[in-house]
C-alpha cells in the first residue's frame, strides 16, 4: 500500500510518502518545510515532486491521509481541500486524523503524562493529555492559566507540540520538552492513517476538518446576527 501522508495544521508542512505491506512500513520519504503562510502556494509542487522522487505518479497511491484538527483554520482547509480534490479525481480513499494525537504518537514511548499543545492564538492553546496510549483529556481550547492546573495536577507531566516553546515561554517556568522530528511526526500521520483505514475504512465523503471553537469570520457573522435581533 502506497499511502500519502500531509498535515497543515501549524507553521511548518509535513508531508510523509510511504509504502506498506502488511502493515509493516518498508519505504520512506519525508519532507518538513516551514513555509509562513505559503501552504496552499507550496503543497501541490511539494506533493508531486515526492511522487516523482520515488517514480509513481500520483494516481498509483492508494491511501492518503491528513490531519484533521485542531489547528490553524485555513491551514487545516488546505491540507484537506488539496487531498480531497485528490481523492475525488483519482478516486483514492482519504482519512483524516486528529492532529493532537499525531504528535503523541510521535512520543509515546514514554510512561509519563505527555501534553500536547498548538498554538490557538488569542493567548490559548489547543491541548490533549496522553498516557500509555490513552487520552485523558482533550482535544481542549485552553487558557495559559487552565494548562497550570492540568500541570499541577499530572506531576511529571512532558510537553510536546508544535507550539511547546511557546507555551514554555508564557508559563514562565522549566519544564521536560520532549520533540519530534518533522520525519517522526509525518510518519506518525502515516502510520495513524494506515490503521485508521484498516479498522474503520475511508473518510465519509462530505467529513472536514475538526474544529473547536468557531473561526472569526463565524463569530463576527454570530455578533451581527444577535445585535440585529
Amino acid at each position: 500500500m502506497m499511502v500519502l501522508a500531509c498535515d497543515t495544521s501549524a507553521a511548518a508542512m509535513h508531508l510523509a510518502l510511504c509504502r506498506f505491506e502488511e502493515g509493516t512500513l518498508t519505504w520512506f520519504e519525508t519532507l518538513s518545510l516551514l513555509c509562513g503562510n505559503r501552504h496552499s502556494e507550496l503543497l501541490m509542487d511539494k506533493i508531486l515532486a515526492l511522487c516523482a522522487d520515488a517514480g509513481i505518479r500520483v494516481k498509483e497511491i492508494d491511501l492518503l491521509v491528513t490531519g484533521a484538527g485542531p489547528g490553524s483554520f485555513t491551514g487545516l482547509r488546505i491540507s484537506m481541500a488539496t487531498l480531497k480534490g485528490i481523492s475525488l479525481a483519482a478516486s483514492i480513499p482519504l482519512v483524516s486524523v486528529p492532529s493532537l494525537d499525531v504528535w503523541y504518537h510521535s512520543v509515546e514511548q514514554v510512561e509519563q503524562p505527555v501534553l500536547t499543545v498548538i498554538d490557538a492564538k488569542k493567548q490559548r492553546f489547543y491541548t490533549a493529555l496522553h498516557q500509555r496510549g490513552e487520552r485523558l483529556l482533550g482535544p481542549a481550547d485552553l487558557t495559559v492559566e487552565e494548562i497550570e492546573a492540568v500541570i499541577a495536577a499530572h506531576p511529571g507531566l512532558l510537553l510536546t507540540g508544535e507550539d511547546a516553546p511557546l507555551l514554555l515561554s508564557r508559563l514562565g517556568r522549566v519544564l521536560p520538552l520532549v520533540q519530534c522530528e518533522g520525519a517522526s511526526l509525518a510518519l506518525s500521520l502515516a502510520h495513524m492513517g494506515v490503521h485508521q483505514y484498516l479498522s474503520q475504512g475511508a473518510d465519509a465523503p462530505d467529513s472536514g476538518p475538526f474544529y473547536i471553537r468557531k473561526s472569526d469570520a463565524e463569530l463576527a457573522l454570530l455578533g451581527k446576527s444577535l445585535k440585529e435581533q
